[in-house]
């Protein structure tokens, strides 16, 4: 095996594994910031009587969940094009390996709490260390040609599906295991978070024994020699055609974030489901996203250009949202996961391909660290404006909202000339 496919292979494998746990938090960590948001501390009344969450028809503990989902992606915009940046001039391997042993310990302390405090504190800490994403992406597009940049790129978005996959699964099974409900009244300790961690620090040893470095000393060499005075934001604006592709990043996960930090209270709301089955439901949307990123990318890249898959992906999501709340079970719900995750990865992996085709080889890592960073943006916003208009005014009012979301990105998209697209 060529050391270019051995690198490829050693990213998926520990991008998936790093994933997979991922992947057993998020639909776990809004029920459970809400049990612990039902017992609040002295603060946490205060400050739902402030925003007047105390009375009958509210839910604050989706505000407090979105607070959980919140405190991650500030910390993962603040981090993200630092980790990028310094990914540019050290390699790719030692900051991967860094992130990995930081998020392993936050999901030992989440594992741990039964307190909002050190809830909050184990999501920032993993979220100051959770630019592994974008560093994975540079070191997939270390090395390949700019036509070969939304195949390359497909397979994270494969590794982040098959996390989707049977991450949810996973924590369905835990969380709903005998070992799980015992761990948890005895202790107070969450089995699922556990398992994570160790995930995480199985991902940092694949690194550490497989990964070889994707980046060139004589890149390194260049980064270095080219230091920019300003920050990789400012850098990145200056090019034609970035700031919209980054704007679209924004408004695009903010969209589907606001589904992700509130689905799982939607389906408990409306169909009474619980941690095990709201799992295997993301699960579901997980095997959709492997189907497209490990397989359909490839035939979309050859026959559709960036800026079209970019812009067809915005629709379906757009046009999917609003309607998950009124879709009743089980199929008519079921089905409307496949233009969910198809537009997701459709245009997460177009608008990546894109901008990293606009940009030179030694500020690929800056690049896609601000891009995460532009999408941490928006996992502040979505999950913000999500959960809590889900605590005012339901469901219905969050998905329009996002559908709404999605809209903008797409009038966004559509200003792209296509010869900035290519």
């Amino acid at each position: 095996m060529q050391s270019s496919q051995r690198a490829r292979m050693a990213i998926f494998l520990t991008v998936f594994v790093d994933l997979l746990g991922f992947g057993i938090v998020i639909p776990i960590l809004p029920l459970y910031a809400q049990a612990i948001a039902d017992h609040p501390s002295a603060w946490m009344a205060g400050v739902n009587n402030f925003l007047g969450l105390g009375g009958t028809g509210t839910t604050p503990g989706a505000f407090w969940a979105g607070v959980g989902f919140l405190s991650y992606s500030v910390m993962q915009f603040i981090a993200s094009p630092i980790l990028g940046r310094i990914s540019d001039k050290v390699g790719r391997k030692p900051v991967l390996w860094v992130s990995l042993v930081g998020s392993a310990f936050g999901y030992l302390m989440l594992a741990l709490t039964s307190r909002f405090e050190w809830m909050l504190a184990a999501r920032i800490l993993d979220g100051i260390t959770g630019g592994n994403i974008s560093v994975a992406q540079a070191a997939m597009a270390d090395g390949s040609k700019p036509e070969e940049r939304s195949k390359v790129l497909g397979m994270i978005g494969a590794a982040f599906g098959l996390g989707f996959v049977l991450g949810p699964a996973l924590a369905g099974v835990l969380s709903g295991s005998h070992f799980g409900h015992e761990l948890l009244a005895t202790r107070g300790w969450h089995l699922p978070f556990f398992v994570a961690g160790g995930l995480s620090l199985l991902a940092s040893l694949m690194v550490l024994l497989w990964l070889p470095e994707t980046l060139t000393p004589e890149v390194r060499a260049r980064s270095r020699a080219h230091e920019s005075r300003g920050h990789a934001l400012v850098k990145a604006m200056k090019i034609p055609g970035m700031a919209q592709l980054l704007m679209v990043s924004l408004l695009a996960m903010a969209g589907f974030a606001m589904m992700e930090g509130t689905f799982a209270l939607l389906v408990h709301q409306r169909f009474n489901f619980h941690q095990r089955e709201v799992g295997f439901l993301f699960a579901g949307i997980g095997v959709l996203m492997v189907i497209y990123q490990g397989g359909l990318v490839r035939v979309v890249a050859k026959r559709i250009p960036e800026r079209i898959a970019l812009i067809t992906g915005l629709i379906l999501m757009g046009l999917t949202l609003p309607l998950m709340p009124k879709a009743a079970w089980m199929w008519p719900f079921v089905l409307l996961f496949i233009p969910l995750a198809w537009g997701s990865g459709m245009g997460n992996t177009a608008g990546s391909a894109l901008a990293s085709q606009l940009t030179p080889p030694e500020d690929q890592g800056a690049l896609f660290g601000v891009m995460n960073a532009m999408s941490g943006v928006g996992r502040i916003v979505g999950p913000a404006v999500g959960t809590f208009t889900f605590a005012r005014w339901g469901g219905q009012s969050t998905y329009t909202v996002a559908g709404l979301t999605l809209g903008m990105a797409l009038v966004l998209a559509l200003t792209l000339k296509p010869k900035e697209a290519v």
